[in-house]
């Protein structure tokens, strides 16, 4: 049954004009289809809203906004009797509220429609319209799942289940589990699990029910309310509240001031009349009736009851119970699909259970929610590992998997919320890399492709919440979608040559965000978890460095959807050799470019019979070998700056003139780098033997040499020359705009960042008499300030940090910075900026001087035989025994020998193939000899494993000189 009264003036009551001073039977409207139950009821000012069981609303009352939703019969200004809403038919209404002149609704699919006034913006349509007389949705919240609203005097609340049972915007209220809200004009009351009331807003009519003269800001409990509470609603300035275990229905507040209808008094004073409602409705007015729900207008209220068939359940009946609930996966559902029989009735349920479920991002959402009391302020909502177990077992059963599959690609991951300002919304995209389903190779393409789209078609908002939830993640479920996207890029590469491949733009760029995710969280994974190995090797590489140079070159005049994939844009795929390997084919392409673009002007010139000769393609370099670093740098001071980005060819005064495939330039910035870096030489200091060099602080060599050794260390990179400059890590973090650290500091000079760290873990409060350390430094034999007056501030507890920070940045940076500047300046002379970006500072340290990674076996393994030589030649039997029993000193020197380096270059050994030669007039009185530009070994054959030895290492202990025997 359903009780009404109060004022009926203008029909709100659905019972003509009449008024009701007490409880009495309402109408639900038209009996057809709707039948006499009345399911839930709305107030407004003027104006009611009745929802019956099968989801139809009527209204009645005024409509002078339109808050009916309906069109009135000729000459009608209101509805004395309710009347169903023609618009709303074919929608199912699960829920309904009323302002003091609008209205809303909430149907069964989470979809919120409003009609009526909306000058305010109580509609949410956007628009300030004065009215709108049809229902219309509300496009705003079409990415959540709405189950209730509520409406005050000029606003609207929505309670939305990713939300969590929790209001966003009312902090104060995350952590009290609201389950029901409701609004008056200017209050409004929450409802919380426990039983508990909450009210805030406006008291100046005792609706918050606080009985406190100070008004208190945010939300208050309502403490002298004896027992838990079942039900509330708010009147504009009235509050009820129904407690079902005495049976009682409380009020607080009054009655708003109100015009008198049809007066005609002057004073405005006199056309208000205050009705104080403490007494409408007394505790025991509806005693042993017992409540369902109770609703509360401006004059009107509603009390719906349960029939006595129903009162067994009564006891466990809430606000919450009566909300439309959301399908979810529990463990009843999953025990239920996995053992179904297919082709019986509870298949077919099951089918459409899963199509519920999985073709909605709420449904599926809330299936893994975790409860609020387990939630942090920077914590992922919804639990990844059970939804990882879950899927894990679900994706079992075939049948479960075509499902699943067919309503993932159908219906959710369209429907993907794109635009939500809400974690919990989101929350989708961290569940869906946890479905096995989108790892499987023909689901790559629809799929996480098309996730891949969504996620870029994010706005700003929800994509910066969307990267905030990845900094979260623990490295297991961050790297689980890191894979998923790099799996999708590795099933395009074969497409790379094709116009398909702009497809793969979208998972690269969301990859690109991710990787920024894992930087800002301080690299959860490491870098390597993003590199695609696949890419190393193949035509993509030389293919798009010519792509990206091109596209640098065009930039401005093509548009983005016009350019193929570049991973070159996205160089954080690449790993070292990669990496390694696009530097070098950028290398060889200026290279070749110049040799090209002169042949065209040569050929051209012909055609025109010009005598003009293009510009040399190559950057010819003659030297004296007996001066040999005074003479490469004045020839090189001389040269101009587009000169230097030629390949470099280099020849020794006085020697013999022949094909040069690298061996020369290899011998020349080994010798010449060995002269430079010498203490003698007078550029570079040592903390001591064993240590790298570094800038003096007082420079014993005028500036200009340190720009053109920067233009030589370019000049080896950039010619691909392996060669050993004893730089410190910290030389390429500068380059690289990185700082360097105390870790740096320990590499440079062990002595002192050994120091430096013994004082910052110095945890005793007599530091400054025991250690007496002060702003003052020695470094390279010199005295100096860290801050003015340096000598005279000792180091604490509080500054230690501070003094070492200080330290290593006096060390690194202002102690060297001129002459640091002037190496830089000739470094960046010959090598692009952008492209070193591409390396951390340890990769390009490899890149530039190699490293020590040697693997001995792999070197014998590798091996490769010429001639009358096999593995099992006893010469070549001999010559293996003899290598593995020499020194690692010596085997590097054999290395030196044979290639002219004994670094180990990035992609590792396998670079370094030795191959062996017979000579066959070189007896064994002849030592080995050497083409390191070929890594040819020429070995005699040798009748004793003594003599070989003994030749073998009178080579290593000889191996000055090129070619030389």
């Amino acid at each position: 049954m359903s009780y009404c009264w109060g004022a009926g003036s203008c029909g709100q009551l659905g019972l003509g004009e009449a008024a009701a001073g007490g409880p009495v039977r309402c109408r639900r409207g038209p009996e057809p289809g709707g039948g006499s139950a009345l399911l839930e009821a709305a107030c407004g000012e003027r104006h009611t809203l009745l929802l019956r069981p099968d989801g139809t609303v009527c209204s009645c009352g005024a409509n002078a906004r339109g808050q009916l939703g309906r069109k009135l019969r000729p000459g009608q200004r209101r509805g004395y009797t309710p009347e169903q809403i023609q618009a709303l038919e074919a929608q199912i209404i699960v829920h309904v509220s009323c302002g003091k002149e609008h209205s809303l609704a909430v149907c069964n699919r989470g979809k919120v429609f409003s009609w009526g006034a909306g000058s305010e913006g109580q509609l949410g349509t956007g628009e300030f319209k004065e009215q709108s007389l049809i229902p219309k949705k509300i496009d705003g919240l079409s990415a959540l799942r709405i189950i209730q609203v509520t409406c005050g005097h000029f606003h609207s609340v929505a309670l939305a289940q990713e939300q969590v049972f929790k209001p966003y915007a009312v902090a104060a209220l995350a952590t009290i589990g609201v389950v029901y809200i409701s609004c008056g004009d200017e209050h409004t009351a929450v409802l919380t699990q426990d039983g508990s009331v909450f009210t805030f807003g406006n008291d100046s009519a005792g609706q918050l029910g606080h009985r406190s003269l100070t008004q208190m800001p945010g939300p208050q409990k309502v403490e002298w309310l004896d027992g838990p509470v079942s039900h509330l609603a708010c009147g504009s300035y009235h509050t009820l509240v129904y407690m079902s275990t005495p049976g009682q229905v409380i009020s607080f507040g009054r009655g708003p001031q109100r015009h008198i209808e049809n007066g005609t008094a002057s004073n405005p004073g006199e056309q208000t009349q205050n009705f104080d409602i403490s007494s409408l409705v007394s505790a025991n007015d509806l005693s042993g009736v017992q409540v369902k729900m109770i609703f509360a207008g401006t004059y009107v209220n509603f009390v719906s009851t349960l029939q006595s068939q129903d009162l067994e359940c009564a006891r466990e009946i809430s606000p919450a119970d009566t909300l439309q609930k959301i399908s979810r996966l529990d463990r009843t559902l999953i025990d239920k699909w996995i053992g179904v029989t297919v082709g019986t009735d509870e298949f077919q349920e099951a089918k459409r259970e899963i199509a519920m479920i999985f073709s909605s991002p709420a449904c599926l959402s809330a299936s893994f929610l975790k409860p609020s009391s387990a939630l942090g302020a920077n914590c992922i909502g919804v639990d990844l590992q059970k939804a990882r177990d879950v899927f894990d077992e679900l994706t079992k059963n075939e049948w479960i998997v075509n499902q699943i599959n067919y309503y993932l690609l159908t219906d959710l991951i369209p429907g993907l919320p794109l635009r939500s300002p809400h974690r919990e919304a989101l929350s989708i995209f961290l569940l869906l890399p946890e479905c096995s389903v989108m790892y499987k190779e023909q689901n790559l393409e629809p799929f996480v492709m098309r996730l891949a789209q969504a996620i870029n078609r994010m706005s700003d908002r929800s994509s910066n919440i969307l990267e905030k939830c990845w900094m979260s993640l623990s490295a297991s479920f961050l790297d689980t979608v890191v894979q998923m996207f790099k799996k999708a890029v590795v099933s395009q590469l074969p497409f790379y040559a094709t116009a398909r491949c702009r497809d793969t733009k979208p998972l690269l760029e969301v990859l690109e965000k991710l990787y920024r995710a894992n930087r800002k969280a301080n690299y959860t994974l490491q870098l390597s978890n993003f590199y695609i190995d696949e890419i190393s090797g193949t035509f993509i590489l030389p293919t798009d460095v010519g792509r990206w140079r091109s596209w640098q070159a065009t930039a401005n005049s093509c548009h983005e959807d016009d350019v193929p994939v570049i991973f070159c844009r996205f160089p954080f795929v690449f790993n070292l050799v990669s990496k390694t390997q696009v530097f070098h084919f950028d290398s060889i392409l200026k290279q070749e470019g110049a040799k090209a673009e002169a042949q065209f002007i040569l050929k051209q010139n012909e055609l025109l019979r010009k005598d003009e000769l293009p510009e040399f393609p190559v950057f010819p370099l003659q030297v004296k070998r007996s001066n040999l670093v005074e003479d490469t740098l004045r020839k090189l001071s001389l040269v101009e700056d587009s000169v230097l980005k030629k390949q470099l060819l280099v020849q020794f005064e006085g020697e013999l003139r022949g094909l040069d495939a690298g061996g020369v330039t290899l011998e020349f910035f080994l010798y010449l780098f060995e002269e430079m870096v010498n203490p003698q030489y007078g550029m570079f200091v040592y903390c001591d033997s064993a240590s790298p060099m570094w800038f003096p602080t007082s420079p014993s060599v005028e500036k200009k040499k340190y720009f053109l050794f920067g233009i030589l260390c370019g000049l080896s990179l950039f010619n691909r020359i392996i060669a050993f400059i004893p730089f410190p890590l910290a030389i390429f973090k500068k380059l690289l705009d990185k700082k360097p650290s105390l870790e740096d500091l320990k590499e440079l000079s062990p002595v002192v960042g050994k120091s430096l760290q013994e004082v910052l873990n110095y945890k005793y409060d007599d530091i400054e008499e025991n250690l007496q350390i002060h702003y003052c430094v020695s470094w390279d034999n010199k005295e100096v300030d860290l801050i003015p007056d340096g000598s005279s501030i000792a180091v604490n507890n509080k500054n230690k940090k501070d003094f070492v920070n200080k330290y290593v940045d006096y060390v690194f940076n202002k102690s060297v910075e001129v002459i640091y500047e002037e190496f830089k300046r000739g470094f960046y002379k010959v090598l692009d900026r952008e492209i070193l970006r591409f390396f951390q500072p340890q990769e390009l340290m490899e890149v530039a001087i190699g490293n020590a990674n040697y693997d001995w076996n792999k070197f014998e393994k590798n091996a490769v035989y010429w001639g009358m030589y096999t593995p099992s030649h006893p010469t070549i039997k001999m010559f293996w025994k003899v290598f593995h029993e020499l020194t690692v000193a010596q085997k590097k020197g054999f290395l030196l020998f044979l290639t002219g380096s004994d670094r180990i270059p990035v992609m590792g050994m396998d670079c370094i193939k030795i191959k062996f030669n017979p000579h066959m007039t070189m007896s064994e009185d002849h030592i080995p000899e050497a083409q390191t530009c070929f890594h040819i070994l020429i070995l005699p054959q040798y009748s004793t494993i003594e003599k070989l030895r003994e030749k073998l290492l009178l080579a290593i202990d000889n191996n000055r000189g090129f070619g030389k025997n």
